[in-house]
């Protein structure tokens, strides 16, 4: 395989590639065999071998061709990335076909910034790791939290509002002045567990002591900051009718009831040792995180990064649809999301989004040129050591053994971890 390479513009650039006659046919024997596994061709069953003549009577040649050249760059496209040592932010696209005997292909790839980076300035950089440690109180939060995810509710009659009851209400608040209702505050039917939090500050304590059937009245002011202008800071008053009151029950911590939760078997105490490392494990995720963005910080002011539009638009549209995407799988519609924050599309990416571009693509670009200057190995014990800590977090023996012997060099996702590892060596070193 030949390469030459064309820079076009500070993002663009252009690459010839030139492969002998010999990989272009190997290349379109491959698309015969694909094409005549997935063919639906009469009086041919599925998956049954097809003569290619049979075949190229079925497809025409433009399309075989095609297929070929999209097979052939997709073997050569890494190749040439590495050899002309081209870091692209996505596919290349399609310029000119020269030639297909010999094979002989234009190509344009859109490419990250140079970026420069003082070396003597950046190895200067000394920062303290936040410490971490997990208090007892947060222990005991977080067993009260699962608690109510598993707490049952039991109705209950000739019984008192108290905390951690779920009640079914209506409630319709008023404008005092004039006792005329205020239509944004009729709720029907609404399953109200006390001290949720579901409602406004102080409401839910108004309910305490209340029986079924019981119509409660109270004035409630508005927190200042509440979301709708309209309401905050305002004084409205409550008409609330309590229609059955149920009682929590709450699980009980035994082994059975633990081993659902982490399937393993063990008593409340050690329990709480599980949870502070997984707390701690957390915070030190948190921790780090907020540690390399104030590294990223210090990196940039020893560094000279051109941004271009094209890239940050690019990544813009990169991140906004993943907000989409995330909107999605919590059942909310983009559309409504923006109508609620009061803003359009572009506007959202403005002020929402193309921050976070930039902070990323800075990153991304910081952090590969730091690999050339702060060369790192990964060997392969700490590659096994991470291996098995990842492999911790699955229960099924099976599932463990299946990764195990996925996860090999070249595999994407073993490949993944160890740049990650030499990434994480990297950013250690910039840590006293």
């Amino acid at each position: 395989m030949q390469t030459s390479k064309k820079i076009i513009n500070p993002y663009t650039v252009e690459i010839t590639i030139k492969e002998n006659q010999a990989e272009f046919i190997k290349a379109r024997e491959q698309v015969i065999i694909d094409l005549s596994a997935n063919a639906n061709i009469k009086w041919f069953r599925k998956w049954a071998s097809i003569p290619e003549e049979i075949l190229t009577k079925h497809y025409w040649d433009q399309v075989i061709e095609n297929e070929t050249i999209d097979k052939l760059i997709n073997n050569l496209y890494p190749k040439v990335l590495k050899k002309e040592n081209i870091i692209p932010t996505g596919p290349a696209s399609f310029k000119e076909l020269i030639s297909t005997n010999p094979f002989e292909i234009v190509l344009l790839i859109e490419v990250l910034p140079e970026i420069e980076i003082d070396e003597k300035l950046a190895k200067k950089i000394k920062l303290k790791k936040q410490v971490v440690k997990v208090e007892k109180k947060e222990i005991e939060e977080t067993l009260k939290e699962i608690g109510k995810k598993f707490t049952k509710f039991e109705l209950q009659e000739n019984a008192v509002v108290a905390l951690w009851d779920k009640i079914m209400l209506d409630t319709q608040g008023f404008d005092k002045k004039w006792w005329k209702e205020i239509p944004e505050t009729k709720v029907q039917a609404f399953p109200l567990v006390i001290w949720s939090g579901s409602f406004i500050p102080g409401f839910e304590e108004k309910l305490i002591w209340a029986k079924s059937w019981d119509i409660v009245e109270f004035d409630i002011t508005f927190p200042e900051d509440y979301h709708s202008k309209d309401f905050a800071s305002r004084k409205v008053f409550f008409m609330s009718t309590i229609f059955s009151i149920e009682k929590a029950v709450w699980p009980e911590w035994n082994e059975e009831f633990i081993e659902q939760l982490r399937w393993v078997k063990t008593d409340l105490e050690w329990f709480k040792k599980i949870l502070e490392d997984e707390i701690k494990q957390e915070k030190e995720r948190s921790a780090r995180l907020e540690d390399e963005n104030n590294l990223l910080k210090e990196l940039e002011k020893t560094c000279k990064i051109e941004m271009w539009n094209h890239l940050i638009a690019h990544e813009i549209d990169k991140i906004y649809h993943e907000h989409k995407h995330n909107l999605e799988s919590q059942w909310i519609d983009l559309k409504h999301y923006l109508e609620h924050l009061k803003k359009d599309e572009e506007s959202y990416k403005k002020e929402a989004i193309e921050p976070e571009a930039i902070r990323r693509l800075k990153a991304e670009l910081i952090l590969e040129k730091l690999k050339n200057i702060f060369p790192t190995e990964v060997d392969e014990e700490e590659m096994t050591q991470e291996i098995e800590k990842m492999l911790t977090q699955y229960s099924s023996a099976d599932v463990k053994e299946k990764l195990k012997a996925k996860l090999i060099p070249w595999d994407d996702y073993y490949e993944d971890i160890k740049s990650r590892i030499k990434y994480k060596k990297i950013i250690d070193t910039f840590f006293e």
